[in-house]
């Protein structure tokens, strides 16, 4: 007996299976994507040796290549939190900026600001490492997947990280995962101060 043969009178198993399948492709361009990001390499940079300085978090951007770390330096105040922040391209040269977290806006703040200050919540003791400086890489790599058509996204544009997590409750709401959305409402409080 074949799929045709229970119940399913009038739903051709391959003419379904087809469409369904079609259906299913992620925009068309997710196997050519998926390809590119195995085929990419990316090299993890941490610990700024001779320096003094700590790596407290660093990421790795397979798909572009490019690497960020975010340092506490020798002179780190706990009181007025500056981190250095250093962002490597896929051909090894490496930006260095100084961010002051007390001045970073959310709404208005490149990859490197947002990194600092969600390493600030989470060596604070204000929020856990899920709840911040996770959520934060997962909110560039959404806003990547949405502009990969529109090449990559570059870690000095400024951009409205409020705005993506909104995005994100919206999806985990209408998907009906509540527990996801209360997780990304949690960082929404961190963001908006």
């Amino acid at each position: 007996m074949n799929v045709n043969g229970i119940g399913a009178a009038g739903y051709p198993a391959a003419g379904y299976e087809t469409r369904r399948t079609g259906r299913n492709v992620a925009g068309g361009r997710f196997a050519e994507q998926a390809a590119e990001a195995a085929q990419a390499t990316a090299t993890l940079h941490g610990a700024d040796e001779g320096s003094g300085d700590i790596a407290i978090s660093s990421w790795a951007d397979v798909v572009s290549g490019s690497s960020i770390s975010v340092y506490k330096t020798q002179d780190f105040d706990a009181a007025n939190p500056v981190y250095k922040v250093k962002t490597w391209d896929k051909s090894g040269n490496v930006t260095e900026q100084m961010v002051d977290v007390s001045k970073v806006d959310p709404e208005n703040c490149d990859t490197a600001e947002m990194y600092a200050y969600t390493a600030n919540l989470k060596e604070s003791g204000k929020g856990s490492f899920e709840d911040t400086v996770l959520k934060a890489a997962v909110a560039k790599a959404v806003k990547n997947a949405e502009q990969r058509s529109a090449g990559s996204w570059s870690f000095s544009e400024k951009t409205d990280w409020v705005k993506i997590v909104n995005d994100i409750m919206q999806s985990e709401y209408q998907y009906g995962d509540l527990k996801g959305y209360m997780e990304w409402k949690k960082f929404l409080g961190f963001l908006e101060k």
